[in-house]
């Protein structure tokens, strides 16, 4: 960690008595951590930067395992100490994350407030834990600061303002957002830049990425539901896009988008479209003149239009697909 990063959170807990004496200090749980509570039976859960230690607490009450992680010793006495006057037990580790070897995969990754105190230079390797801590099907939880209005400063101390836009092209492709929240903060003191947006991701792994044949295999079950010899159809194109009526040019874009498939964290250009599932296809260990034709007969209104302007989902073996949330 960087010298001046270290400086400024030892001079603040060098003055905290107690954990309600730290600025980032909250009594509440994280947004998100109650739903996941509900949602999912306790797992193991890695508590990033842990700090006043109400969100370890709050997990280890619920019969989550919990690492609570922090670089700072006396965040790691504060979060110990309540977890025993709660009647819990917590795993200590005092550690810099971006220097941590991450020894097991966790079911829950929970990040309240540390990336957007970081120095940038060190984002490649905060990353890089991230996706090795975190399970297939784990939740990471991200609490992090934008800018309230555009252009807007950060202050002396940070944290640093980000947007949502480039926290989510920051994770691409191999996480994509499930929830989002914010919350405004009109009047903070200029030493962290006056107000800010509190914004709350809920993330996952993105099933398209992370089960290419997976996918590969239910766009070809579908086709074939529709009959639709498309390897016949493909092996007849060659080297050439097959020949297919489509609703819209940009449909290629749409299907890739976070709106369906999610391949992209983002619509892409029209343009860009083919190039976004060749680099998909290149994971997936296919063609990408196979793949490109495999999603435009899928597409096709001439071969079934199962997944055209209006997508014919009842009738889909897609599994990995966002429009999930409507059916």
């Amino acid at each position: 960690m960087a010298t001046h990063e270290k400086n400024t959170f030892f001079q603040t807990y060098g003055w905290a008595k107690t954990w309600q004496d730290l600025p980032w200090a909250h009594d509440e749980p994280t947004l998100f951590l109650a739903e996941i509570c509900q949602r999912r039976k306790p797992g193991r859960a890695l508590d990033i930067g842990c700090g006043a230690g109400t969100d370890s607490v709050y997990l280890a009450k619920r019969g989550w395992d919990v690492t609570a992680l922090d670089f700072m010793p006396k965040a790691l006495e504060f979060t110990q100490g309540r977890a025993k006057d709660a009647g819990v037990g917590v795993t200590p580790v005092e550690a810099d994350i971006t220097e941590w070897v991450v020894p097991q995969q966790y079911d829950l990754v929970l990040d309240h407030g540390l990336l957007h105190n970081m120095d940038p230079v060190r984002y490649p390797a905060y990353r890089e834990r991230i996706m090795a801590a975190l399970a297939d099907d784990g939740d990471f939880v991200l609490l992090h600061w934008h800018p309230r209005f555009p252009g807007q400063q950060n202050g002396k101390m940070g944290p640093r303002r980000v947007s949502r836009e480039d926290i989510l092209a920051f994770f691409a492709p191999e996480l994509q957002e499930r929830f989002f929240s914010r919350e405004e903060f009109e009047d903070l003191p200029d030493i962290v830049g006056g107000g800010m947006t509190q914004a709350y991701y809920w993330l996952r792994r993105n099933r398209a990425h992370l089960h290419t044949k997976t996918l590969l295999a239910q766009v070809q079950a579908t086709l074939g539901r529709h009959k639709v010899d498309y390897e016949a159809l493909i092996s007849a194109a060659g080297d050439a896009p097959v020949a297919v009526k489509l609703a819209a040019p940009d449909l290629l874009a749409k299907l890739v988008g976070p709106g369906r498939l999610g391949i992209s964290h983002v619509i892409p250009d029209a343009a860009d479209a083919g190039q976004v599932l060749a680099e998909w296809a290149r994971h997936a260990d296919v063609p990408a003149r196979y793949a490109e034709n495999l999603f435009r007969l899928f597409m096709a209104a001439d071969r079934g239009d199962i997944c055209g302007a209006a997508p014919k989902c009842v009738q889909c073996e897609v599994q990995i697909c966002k429009r999930l949330r409507y059916r």
